[in-house]
């Protein structure tokens, strides 16, 4: 009789030993490559994406921690590395998940001999994968890998920039009193709906108002970086983003037409240079000058501001498209 128990409790510690290695066998991960590509290539680099299936049987997720490769192509070895991995297997899940190594591709076509870019080659893979378990820590998977063919990637040609010489300024920054602004931007009845552009725009101070009080998109053009500086700060200032632009531009090279406000502050003669473009924007379009007329150009309007610091004058001058050119006399023959 005790024999038979003894008998009874060695067969029970036996089967629950063998399926204590049938539960650890369950759970070792697993890796399976799917698929090998080329990623973001440069002149001096290219990055290999491997597609690895790992399966990840714990209740909690499984980091991955270090990858090693070595790729061949018949007898030639032409990489041969590892990379550090900062993913993580979901938990109880199989997932495909893209393994990066960033890799000198020069070097790597210099191994490879008689290949070039853009040319197939065959190619034999064998990984090795590091992960982080939470029953025995950090251990490595069996070897595995795959093979196929790559194709070695172009490299990209090397763009030249180009460099945009940048004039003087046209004229010294002298800013438009505020009141003065207020009153532009008035005599041209600005609405909502309208786009206005600033030509040589300073401190930004008219296009800001323009968004601020009307609530119209604006842009603000000047040639002088300084400028560009002082009017993006005064966008973000009064927190104008949304509506208005500044362009770092030669005024003299925009094409005017999508506007229908023009607002300028330049020199008579500088307004003069501007006709051609001024012609092409669509009628009804308006256009204000502080201080300074457009010669052989009549104004609709012109009127006098008196800023209330030093109670100095301003002119203002105001103008409708199509321009209403000034006919000149001719010039009597002398016999």
């Amino acid at each position: 009789m005790r024999g038979e128990k003894h008998l009874i409790l060695s067969l029970a510690l036996a089967a629950a030993l063998f399926a204590g290695c049938e539960t650890s066998r369950k759970v070792v991960p697993t890796a399976q490559m799917m698929s090998l590509k080329f990623e973001d290539v440069k002149r001096g680099s290219v990055t290999l994406l491997f597609d690895v299936e790992i399966n990840n049987p714990y209740a909690v997720g499984l980091p991955l921690t270090n990858l090693s490769y070595v790729l061949t192509s018949g007898t030639n070895t032409f990489l041969q590395s590892s990379a550090e991995l900062q993913t993580t297997v979901p938990a109880s899940s199989k997932e495909i998940v893209s393994l990066p190594a960033k890799v000198n591709y020069k070097n790597m076509l210099k191994a490879l001999k008689d290949a070039s870019p853009g040319s197939k080659i065959p190619y034999k893979a064998e990984l090795e994968l590091s992960v982080n378990t939470p029953t025995s820590g950090l251990i490595k998977l069996p070897t595995f890998g795959g093979e196929g063919e790559l194709v070695l990637p172009q490299v990209p040609k090397k763009v030249k920039k180009e460099v945009t010489k940048t004039r003087t300024p046209d004229v010294i920054f002298v800013p438009t009193p505020q009141e003065v602004v207020d009153k532009m931007l008035e005599l041209v009845d600005v609405k909502k709906d309208d786009l206005l552009y600033d030509l040589g725009c300073g401190d930004g101070r008219i296009v800001v108002t323009a968004a601020k009080k009307y609530g119209c998109k604006a842009v603000g053009f000047d040639i002088d970086p300084q400028r560009i500086k002082e009017s993006l700060e005064n966008v973000e200032k009064n927190n104008v983003g949304d509506l208005v632009k500044i362009e770092q531009k030669d005024i003299f090279t925009l094409d005017l037409s999508e506007a229908n406000v023009i607002t300028l502050y330049l020199l008579p003669r500088l307004n003069v240079k501007l006709i051609p473009q001024l012609e092409k924007l669509k009628p009804g379009s308006r256009i204000v000058s502080h201080d300074f007329d457009m010669e052989g150009v009549t104004p609709d309007k012109v009127i006098t501001v008196t800023t209330s610091e030093g109670n100095a004058e301003h002119t203002v001058y105001f103008w409708t498209t199509p321009l209403r050119k000034e006919k000149k006399e001719p010039v009597p023959v002398q016999n």
